[in-house]
């Protein structure tokens, strides 16, 4: 009786083990984090809100959400940005990002929304990673960001000090820094 106990509790061990990589699998935990860099002058416009506030991850969602719901109900044309701003004057506890959409020309809005403004960025080179994981396997914000920089170091860039996170439609997403 004990064999068969131990012989039961090691294929219900090894079945989850088979549930666990499959699951990570599938969503995309195997997938290679790659840098693509791209060169060429690039121009970006986002019409969003500012904000400078202590780091809480529910009010970054929920701000993320209003952007959203701006976007999704025609008020604004144009890809989900998060502009992520470094800023060490406001301390280690808070955070300084703009959130909104990310247009081809301020000239072809007609009307901005109530309460944005718009923000205009250039650069000539590009290092963006393109995320199709899910976020539960993906790497962390600070993980892609040590990629990017290792990457920029061996093309002997200096980063502007600043990030845009870009959702798309599919529910993938990509990280940008761009090159000073």
């Amino acid at each position: 009786m004990n064999r068969a106990k131990q012989i039961y509790l090691a294929i219900i061990i090894l079945c989850l083990i088979i549930i666990g990589f499959s699951t990570y699998y599938s969503l995309g935990g195997f997938d290679p984090v790659e840098v693509y860099v791209m060169e060429g002058e690039k121009e970006r416009t986002v019409i969003g809100k500012e904000y400078i506030e202590g780091i809480r991850k529910s009010k970054l969602q929920s701000r993320v959400e209003e952007a959203k719901t701006v976007i999704d109900s025609g008020q604004l044309k144009g890809k989900l940005t998060v502009v992520y701003f470094k800023n060490d004057a406001i301390g280690a506890d808070s955070i300084h990002y703009f959130v909104g959409a990310s247009v081809d020309e301020i000239k072809d809005v007609l009307r901005l929304p109530a309460g944005y403004s718009y923000k205009e960025f250039t650069t000539d080179k590009v290092f963006k990673v393109f995320i199709t994981q899910h976020w539960l396997v993906g790497p962390d914000p600070q993980e892609m960001d040590e990629i990017i920089e290792i990457k920029a170091i061996e093309e002997g860039e200096v980063l502007q000090p600043l990030s845009f996170d870009l959702y798309y439609s599919d529910g993938s997403w990509s990280t940008e820094r761009w090159a000073r």
